[in-house]
């Protein structure tokens, strides 16, 4: 309020007596263009100072309806309260400071709405002139006031917002994670007490519902948790609030607290996806097999792709199907899923190629990177462990997860099932055939200079075996095109009669040495049939094969084969009777020959029968394989010579003695008659 003292006369101020004057502003008359006033303030809101003989005040000149208090920016000029149009005050650094003042000390004591006054018409006064007289006085009687205009101006630095930042953080496998947000100021530093909203587009949600979260800024940052609901971009769009000023046009300018604005801030846009594609990576436990071995393969847990997390600890069911019986031609025919074919249509689409499969393995994990041995079992479920079969060849797996097979956790994160490949190359294996050989020699027993032969009966391989080259990527081996038929004498070298001390015994070819000799070595083709070894007859290279018995002894033929990719090794026994013959020494024309000791003598004259030869001893039965049926080939018994000779040349001989005595006699009768 304005007191007069020395002009008593000036009526028309004494009128005017109670009207609030702030710094700069005198009385003024009355707009009657706008019919809204403003409450003028009382001591509760302003300080008195005496200027030019009248008391003036400094700090809130006003108040509107809402209580929005009013600071005089015109130093000199009346104010008749009038409230006239308003206008926004461009959101500078100054306005935005101005306007955190003004909200941050909307209630508080009448010093600090001085103080607020001087900062006011520091930074936003029009009179500059007037204003620094008038603050000349205010200095002199309210030194700490001054003071505290400049605390509260300096307070506001760095506190009203320039912008955001917003990052996502602590993503767990782009399925959930967390917004960090910060309200900052011009130098970019993170300030508190700004309210802000995140707006998710894309889709994901907020932990706590909805795709909307607001909140009040702090100085570390605001942390929001998300999580994903589908797959694709996501984008989080930022705002924050920061006040603006207004300036009222009336007969004394003045500025007052606007409002809140909201304007954007920064935004991130990142990928997430909900679902992922579980997947097995396998290999065969064993990539070349035998007869009746079972089947392992060693699968290990992943993902499809660089974008699929497996949701820690979430289990799943994966299923193994094994397919034998392939042939060559099937390797490398790698047959691949369609996209979003199901595991069951991609069996079926195997069937109608005429795959089907054979045995069955499973799994479980709950992660990726762990690994399993399974075993091929007859049965899906049970049953017992499958073992491979004579025609079992080529094999390989596929591993599914199905979906539908999974838990109903575990079907929110899956879209569909999983299938891997038909004929992968690490999901392969070859399981070798078993041969079954059987020989016999032409003579069992000889003598020195006899021409020796054998004949030879293979079946069990491949009907196409010596054409497959293998394949370098399954690790597959090419066919071995021939086998070898080997020729060994055995016996002692200075006496004859010591040869039964080296007669064959055991099923492997010995070490050579003075009594064991690596006679010939001959190659023949690896294929099914019967084979004439000796005699003339071409081995596998078009020439002809001989074998003449040099010397006395035991000689064997051992036919053998190392094995490849698709047969297993096979050989005959060294020791097998039917593959032997015993070579005697030539009788001495003046002394009959002296026969070979039986195991139960026979001697000339014991009955009518000549004696019958030594046959030979039977071979010890192989373990594998089993002992083979009859077949065509010439039997020992059969095959052995007729060692009978010595009682039939005496026969002849008796005869003859017989007849020239019958002569001898006639003629003597005569010469008696």
């Amino acid at each position: 309020m304005i007191t007069t003292w020395r002009q008593r006369g000036m009526a028309i101020v004494a009128m005017l007596t109670g009207l609030i004057i702030m710094v700069g502003v005198v009385f003024g008359s009355a707009n009657t263009a706008y019919a809204a006033t403003l409450t003028p303030a009382d001591e509760r809101y302003h300080v008195a100072f005496p200027y030019n003989d009248t008391e003036y005040y400094v700090g809130v000149a006003g108040l509107d309806a809402s209580g929005n208090k009013y600071y005089c920016i015109e130093a000199g000029k009346l104010s008749d309260y009038v409230i006239g149009p308003t206008t926004v005050l461009a959101s500078d650094e100054n306005a935005r400071r101005m306007a955190w003042i003004l909200d941050r000390y909307r209630d508080t004591d009448a010093t600090t709405h001085a103080a607020i006054g001087i900062i006011v018409q520091d930074h936003f006064g029009r009179d500059r002139d007037e204003w620094a007289r008038q603050m000349a006085v205010i200095q002199g009687r309210y030194p700490e006031i001054v003071a505290k205009a400049v605390r509260i101006w300096d307070q506001s630095a760095g506190k009203t917002p320039a912008g955001t930042t917003v990052e996502r953080t602590d993503a767990e496998a782009l399925r959930s994670g967390s917004i960090s947000v910060k309200v900052v100021n011009r130098a970019g530093d993170a300030i508190a007490g700004v309210p802000f909203t995140v707006t998710l587009q894309g889709a994901a949600r907020f932990v706590q519902g909805g795709n909307t979260f607001s909140g009040v800024s702090t100085s570390a940052g605001s942390s929001i948790a998300w999580e994903a609901t589908g797959a694709g971009e996501v984008t989080a769009n930022t705002t924050y609030e920061y006040g603006r000023m207004h300036v009222m046009d009336s007969t004394q300018d003045m500025l007052a607290f606007d409002s809140m604005a909201s304007t954007g801030g920064a935004s991130t846009t990142f990928r997430v996806r909900k679902d992922f594609v579980p997947a097995v990576s396998t290999k065969v436990s064993e990539k070349v097999l035998d007869v009746a071995s079972p089947v392992f393969d060693d699968v290990t847990s992943g993902v499809a792709d660089a974008n699929s997390y497996w949701v820690p600890d979430l289990e799943l069911q994966v299923r193994g199907y094994y397919f034998d019986g392939l042939d060559t031609g099937d390797v490398g025919n790698v047959i691949t899923p369609n996209v979003q074919e199901s595991a069951d249509a991609f069996l079926a689409r195997l069937a109608t190629l005429g795959y089907e499969p054979v045995a069955y393995g499973k799994a479980s994990f709950t992660g990726v990177g762990q690994q399993v041995r399974v075993q091929a079992m007859t049965k899906p479920d049970d049953g017992a462990a499958y073992r491979t079969k004579q025609n079992s060849g080529f094999g390989t797996w596929v591993w599914v997860f199905r979906r539908s097979e999974q838990s109903k956790q575990a079907q929110e994160y899956l879209i569909g099932d999983w299938i891997s490949p038909f004929m992968e190359a690490t999901e392969s294996n070859t399981s070798r055939r078993k041969l079954e050989v059987m020989s016999t020699v032409t003579e069992h027993s000889a003598d020195i200079g006899a021409e020796l032969s054998d004949t030879i009966t293979v079946s069990g391989f491949p009907a196409d075996h010596g054409q497959y080259a293998g394949n370098e990527e399954y690790e597959f081996a090419a066919d071995r095109p021939y086998a070898t038929v080997s020729v060994w004498r055995s016996g002692d070298p200075d006496s004859p009669s010591n040869d039964d001390a080296y007669k064959p015994s055991g099923a492997d070819v010995p070490e050579e040495d003075d009594n064991h000799q690596l006679l010939v070595t001959w190659e023949v083709p690896a294929v099914n049939g019967t084979f004439r070894i000796g005699a003339g007859s071409l081995d596998a290279h078009g020439a002809p094969m001989y074998l003449t018995a040099e010397r006395h002894g035991w000689y064997v033929f051992v036919w053998t084969f190392a094995g490849d990719g698709r047969v297993s090794p096979a050989s005959s026994r060294y020791d097998d009777a039917w593959e032997r013959v015993r070579v005697l020494e030539p009788c001495e024309p003046e002394e009959p020959c002296e026969p070979e000791e039986p195991e139960e003598p026979c001697e000339p004259g014991d009955s009518d029968e000549p004696c019958e030869p030594e046959e030979p001893e039977t071979p010890d039965e192989p373990e594998d394989p089993e002992t083979p049926e009859e077949t065509a080939g010439p039997s020992p018994e059969s095959s052995l010579p007729i060692t009978g000779g010595d009682v039939a040349v005496a026969s002849v001989l008796a005869a003859t003695a017989l007849a020239v005595g019958l002569v001898l006699l006639i003629i003597v009768r005569r010469r008696q008659l």
